[in-house]
């Protein structure tokens, strides 16, 4: 089962899928206060590609708590509970990719390379080979944070000796990569089944020479894979699937630097054990198209406890670099209301928010008025408000949101956003 975001309480809305009617057309029954959680269609918010193929099938129905469904996905006999679309599309891609190393591990051709590849040599860097970041993984959760900086060799330098065992990998490593990229999963990926099977293939082909074709091995995995899923455009994925961890922390180290980040914040993030090298480097990119200091976006990152809640910060940062290019360029990125938010040079207050389809809750009526407050507070300097979602919004809430004169954008990280109107 896949967590649900932990500390996601950051969002506008809360836990509740629009009230039912009887469809009585006369008389008329009273327009509930709120909105309730339920189930909603899944149909509604997944492609068909998505809903079912030759190794799954998704529930008709998912669970919606206010801001995120909860889908069932069934593959064999084994049923997951899987929260959020982004982490449905990765789960989705991960089974296929195993499925499809599983069925290369059987052949003639793979015993031999593996064997080739020789087993002494792995055994002796294989916990590195598998989880990059595991060292880190295993210390108590918050320490990167008390702690501040990691130590030199977790940022691309070290003793001689940790550098001849990355070189001894650098082989492994890379063939992983670009495996997980023709497969369309992340080759950090924290699901162990799937890094049993790259690591082994990857063995086999740094070590022994397995070959494997575009016709082998097609590219892009299931659901259109991992990288088209996170919303990155050629030059970044080139980055992602031909970079070692350690060059894409450095880069994205100078990045924070630029940006006028303190080494100390920028080492609590890239070192945060939940943010594995694909998640800060698409979140430091879309931070440093946007060119403001991200100090208050990285604190509050790093609070982050699940992989949920690393997939929801960097939605929140691409969020924002979307209406930086745009909408408005924005000048600041601050805390309002204890939550991620932006100035743009208008003096519109953007509030970021990813979820599945927020609803309109007592609690999300709260957090809009706590906002709406922020005009009359702050006089002049804040002259309106903007919410943009990277996914959907209840018809009651786009009006009772509209009805604030708060502009609103849904599905913003698509091609192009949706304006609402009421």
């Amino acid at each position: 089962m896949i967590t649900k975001y932990t500390i996601i309480a950051l969002g506008l809305f809360a836990t509740t899928a629009p009230a039912q009617t009887s469809g009585t057309p006369s008389p008329a029954p009273p327009e509930a206060a709120f909105e309730s959680e339920g189930l909603v269609e899944t149909k509604v918010f997944l492609p068909e590609n998505v809903m079912k193929g030759g190794l799954h099938i998704i529930n008709p129905q998912a669970e919606n708590d206010g801001l995120l469904n909860t889908y069932f996905l069934h593959s064999g006999d084994n049923v997951f509970e899987v929260t959020t679309g982004m982490a449905l599309r990765i789960r989705i891609s991960e089974l296929y990719a195993i499925d499809k190393l599983h069925g290369m591990s059987k052949t003639d051709e793979f015993t031999k390379a593996l064997k080739a590849a020789g087993k002494q040599k792995v055994d002796s860097v294989v916990g590195l080979v598998k989880d990059p970041i595991g060292t880190i993984k295993r210390v108590p959760l918050g320490a990167s944070r008390f702690f501040g900086r990691i130590g030199e060799s977790m940022k691309g330098g070290g003793s001689e000796g940790e550098g001849k065992a990355l070189q001894n990998i650098s082989g492994v490593q890379k063939a992983k990569v670009a495996l997980a990229a023709k497969l369309g999963v992340s080759p950090y990926s924290t699901n162990p089944e799937l890094q049993e099977q790259l690591t082994n293939t990857a063995r086999a082909m740094a070590g022994g020479g397995l070959v494997l074709s575009a016709a082998t091995l097609p590219i892009g995995g299931a659901v259109g894979g991992t990288i088209t899923v996170v919303n990155v455009n050629k030059d970044l994925q080139q980055a992602l699937v031909t970079s070692t961890p350690e060059d894409l922390r450095i880069t994205n180290r100078k990045k924070l630097f630029a940006l006028g980040v303190t080494r100390e914040n920028a080492d609590e993030f890239l070192m945060h054990p939940w943010y594995s090298p694909w998640h800060e480097t698409i979140i430091v990119d879309a931070l440093a198209a946007i060119g403001r200091d991200p100090s208050q976006f990285l604190e509050r990152a790093c609070r982050a406890l699940t992989e949920q809640d690393a997939n929801y910060f960097q939605s929140l940062a691409q969020v924002l670099a979307r209406y930086h290019k745009t909408k408005t360029p924005l000048r600041s990125i601050r805390l309002e209301n204890d939550r991620i938010c932006a100035m743009d040079s208008n003096g519109t207050l953007v509030v970021p928010l990813s979820c599945d389809y927020a609803i309109w809750s007592e609690h999300a009526a709260g957090r809009v008025e706590n906002f709406n407050q922020l005009l009359q507070n702050r006089g002049s300097e804040i002259k309106g408000l903007a919410l943009w979602v990277d996914g959907k919004v209840s018809e009651r809430a786009v009006q009772e949101i509209k009805n604030r004169k708060i502009d609103l954008a849904t599905g913003v990280l698509s091609e192009p956003a949706k304006p609402n109107t009421p």
